[in-house]
């Protein structure tokens, strides 16, 4: 699962691909773990907007504002069975930018290290992600955004690298139609999302190693 990424852009990279408004940092530089707070793309009115969300969505519906399981990612085989998922997906979508994505390698010619994905051309990737609203009714100030960012089965170079899940990557003139909540069933969301998704090419790089005892993942 994709619980490690990266966002090293300008504000004029971001700009080139999408008309962005808003408090753009004028460069981005950061490398984002689940309960992290991190920059997404949202609609706002009929502009993009970059805004400050936690990587973990805490459904509306939580007595807490500390999920007992992982929420960083969401599978989008299972995303209209589970309560923490089925309204999000169905009406909060956001783009979560990123240049590259860190996963842990227990196969293949990287095994034993966590690798890090990216561009061939290091250019910006976008996945489809979604969230929801934590209001803190006793502290309202407490109150926060957060979200999720969705996978799917990875492509075969993926694979052969050592992972098994991956980001579900959209085009850029995807963004928006993915970003506008419409009135349809969440299979047809479903769909669309994974007709227009793309397995863009990428390389590999080594980050680090892993702990002493990864072998006994295997």
């Amino acid at each position: 699962m994709c619980s490690q990424y990266s966002v090293q852009t300008t504000e004029a990279e971001l700009l080139q691909d999408l008309n962005l408004q808003g408090a753009i940092p004028e460069t981005i530089n950061q490398r984002l773990l689940p309960k992290s707070l991190a920059p997404v793309i949202v609609l706002a009115g009929e502009k993009l907007k970059l805004t400050p969300m936690k990587f973990s969505l805490v459904p509306s519906w939580s007595q807490t504002a500390q999920i007992k399981f992982a929420t960083h990612n969401a599978r989008i085989e299972s995303i209209l069975e589970k309560p923490t998922w089925k309204i999000p997906f169905t009406s909060q979508h956001c783009v979560v930018p990123m240049t590259s994505f860190f996963e842990s390698a227990y196969i293949g010619p990287h095994a034993g290290n966590i690798i890090k994905f990216s561009r061939n051309n290091n250019q910006l990737l976008y996945a489809a992600g979604i969230f929801d609203f934590w209001k803190d009714h006793d502290q309202p100030e407490n109150s926060f955004f957060s979200f999720s960012v969705l996978t799917r089965d990875p492509s075969e170079f993926i694979i052969q690298n050592g992972h098994d899940r991956t980001p579900i990557f959209i085009p850029p003139d995807f963004v928006k139609d993915w970003l506008t909540p419409l009135s349809k069933p969440g299979d047809e969301i479903k769909a669309e999302l994974l007709k227009k998704a793309l397995h863009p090419d990428l390389k590999v790089d080594i980050d680090r190693a892993l702990k002493p005892g990864w072998e006994k993942r295997v």
